[in-house]
C-alpha cells in the first residue's frame, strides 16, 4: 500500500483538508492503493484560525483511528479506515525565519543602504515591492501578496525542510497540492512546489528519483467568496480576478503536474475582511469540498507519471444545475456514487451516536463478549462524540448556512423519523406487514433493530472498539439500502 502526500498551502489548503478529513472520517474511498494520507499545511501564519481548527481536527481524526484496525472487517474498510500520518510534522511544514520578523528584514532590503542612501539594488527592491510590503510581518501570512510569498517559499533552507518531511517517499507514493490562485500563499507556493519537486535529483537525495518521478496531481481553488471593504486591510477583493488572469497566463507553460483540477464558483458569499491569525476562521463551504473531492478523484484514477513527455490532464467539477440551496440529488452521478452513500450514512450516524446511544447500553450488543468490560466514558468513546458531533453541527451546519448553501441533511429537525430529514430522499414507507414481523420501522428503531441483526453474526477477531464500530457501522449501511436503496 502507498501513501498520498497532500499540501495545503495557505487558508484554502487548510479548508480543505478539514473537508477532507470529513469525507474520510465517512468512510469515503482512496481506492485499492492509498491507504495513508501525510497532510502538511504550509502557511506562515501559523495562529490562523482555519489552520489550527484542521490541525485539531486531523489529531482528533487520528486518535480515534488508532485504536481501530480493518484486517478483521468483512470488508476491510468503514468509517476513518484511511489513516492520517503526520510525520511528526504537526502537520506543518515550519518556514525559516518568519516569526516576529518584517519582509523587509527577510530580504535584507536594509543591508544595501550606503552610508544613509539606497544603491541601485535597494532602488531595485523598491519597485518590487512597496513600503506596505516591506512593512508587513510575515508571521500573519503574506496578505495576498504572492510576490512576497514566492521570495519566502523559494528560500532553499524552507526547501530542505520540504525534502526532510519527504525523507520516506517511496516510488509507489503520490503528491497532491492544494492552493488557491487569488490570494498570496497558494498563488506562489504552487508552481514553485511542483517545480522542486519535479527538481529533486539535483540535491542528491537518497529518493530523489522517486520524488522527481513521482505522479503529481493538484487543485487551484479560483475566486469562490469575497471580503467586505475595508480600507485598513491590505487585502482588496477588487484584485482577485487579475491576479487569477496574471496567474493563470503563467500557469500556461510552467507546470508539470500529471493531474490539474480547476474548482470556483460565482462570489455569492463576502466574509469580514480578516487579515490573519486566530480571527481568520471562515465558514466550511461547498467549493472546499468539491476541491477535497479532487483529492479523492486523483487517488482513485491510478495515475502514472510520464517523465519524457507530462500529458496533463485538465479536470473541472460540475452539479446538475445553479441551484442554492444545493442537495444530495444534484450532485451528477459520478459524485453521488463516491460520497452520497458515506455522507448520508455517517450522518445518520452521528444523529444515532448523539441522540439515541445512551438508551441502547443494556441492549443485547451491549452484553456480547467483545463489549464486556467496556467503559463508555472512556476517550474513544469520548472522541467518538466530540469528532461525530463537529461533522453535523459545525462541518455540515457551516455548508448549509454559507453562500453557496449545501444543504444535504435537514440537520436539526425534530421529525419523528430521521430517515425523513435527508433533503429531497424520500425514504420507502413501512408496510403494515413490516410493522408486524419487527422489520423496516421508523426512526432509530430501525437501526437498533438491525444492530441487534449483525451482532448475532459471528465477528471474530475484534475488540470492543471495532466490534462497536463495525455492526453500528453495518446496521446503518443495511437500513440505508433498505430505505433508500442506495
Amino acid at each position: 500500500m502507498s501513501k498520498l502526500y497532500i499540501f495545503g498551502i495557505g487558508g484554502t489548503g487548510a479548508r480543505v483538508l478539514r473537508s477532507l478529513t470529513n469525507l474520510l472520517a465517512t468512510g469515503v474511498s482512496l481506492g485499492k492503493d492509498i491507504d495513508t494520507i501525510v497532510p502538511i499545511i504550509i502557511d506562515p501564519d501559523t495562529s490562523n484560525g482555519d489552520l489550527t481548527r484542521t490541525v485539531s481536527l486531523m489529531r482528533l481524526y487520528q486518535k480515534i483511528r488508532a485504536n481501530l484496525t480493518f484486517d478483521n472487517r468483512p470488508e476491510k474498510k468503514g468509517y476513518f479506515h484511511v489513516g492520517i500520518d503526520d510525520m511528526n510534522t504537526s502537520f506543518r511544514l515550519h518556514l525559516n525565519n518568519v516569526a516576529n520578523m518584517k519582509f523587509a528584514d527577510y530580504i535584507a532590503y536594509n543591508r544595501f543602504a550606503n552610508q544613509g542612501q539606497a544603491d541601485s539594488n535597494q532602488a531595485l527592491l523598491s519597485l518590487l515591492f512597496s513600503d506596505k510590503n516591506l512593512a508587513c510581518p510575515l508571521d500573519v501570512g503574506f496578505k495576498g501578496n504572492p510576490n512576497m510569498g514566492s521570495v519566502v517559499l523559494n528560500d532553499p533552507k524552507n526547501k530542505q525542510a520540504l525534502f526532510s518531511l519527504l525523507q520516506h517517499f517511496q516510488s509507489e507514493d503520490q503528491i497532491f497540492i492544494i492552493s488557491s490562485i487569488f490570494g498570496g500563499t497558494g498563488a506562489a507556493g504552487f508552481p514553485l512546489l511542483q517545480k522542486t519537486f519535479r527538481e529533486a535529483e539535483k540535491l542528491n537525495l537518497p529518493n530523489s528519483s522517486a520524488i522527481a518521478n513521482a505522479a503529481i496531481g493538484a487543485v487551484t481553488v479560483l475566486p469562490y467568496f469575497g471580503l467586505k471593504e475595508d480600507k485598513r486591510s491590505e487585502i482588496n477583493m477588487e484584485t482577485f480576478i487579475s491576479k487569477t488572469k496574471a496567474a493563470l497566463k503563467y500557469y500556461i507553460g510552467n507546470l508539470d503536474v500529471d493531474n490539474l483540477y480547476y474548482i470556483s464558483d460565482f462570489i455569492k458569499n463576502r466574509y469580514e475582511n480578516v487579515e490573519g491569525a486566530t480571527e481568520q476562521r471562515n465558514k466550511a463551504h461547498f467549493v472546499e469540498l468539491a476541491a477535497a473531492l479532487a483529492i479523492v478523484d486523483f487517488a482513485n484514477a491510478h495515475v502514472e507519471h510520464n517523465r519524457i513527455q507530462t500529458n496533463t490532464s485538465y479536470r473541472e467539477f460540475a452539479v446538475r444545475g445553479d441551484e442554492n440551496p444545493l442537495t444530495l440529488n444534484d450532485l451528477c452521478s459520478n459524485t453521488f456514487s463516491s460520497i452520497g452513500r458515506e455522507l448520508i450514512s455517517f450522518y445518520l450516524f452521528a444523529r444515532f451516536y448523539m441522540e439515541h446511544f445512551n438508551q441502547t447500553k443494556d441492549y443485547a450488543w451491549a452484553k456480547t463478549p467483545q463489549m464486556k468490560g467496556t467503559s463508555y466514558g472512556d476517550a474513544f468513546f469520548s472522541d467518538l462524540g466530540q469528532f461525530v458531533e463537529q461533522y453535523r453541527t459545525q462541518w455540515l451546519k457551516e455548508m448549509s448556512d454559507n453562500q453557496r448553501c449545501f444543504q444535504p441533511f435537514d440537520l436539526f429537525s425534530n421529525n419523528d423519523d430521521v430517515f425523513d430529514t435527508i433533503m429531497h430522499i424520500e425514504p420507502k414507507k413501512t408496510t403494515m406487514f413490516g410493522r408486524i414481523l419487527g422489520k423496516n420501522l421508523k426512526g432509530y428503531p430501525a437501526i437498533d433493530t438491525e444492530v441487534s441483526d449483525v451482532s448475532m453474526k459471528k465477528l471474530r477477531g475484534l475488540d470492543a472498539y471495532n466490534y462497536f464500530m463495525t455492526i453500528h457501522e453495518e446496521a446503518i449501511n443495511n437500513v440505508i439500502k433498505k430505505k433508500y436503496n442506495i
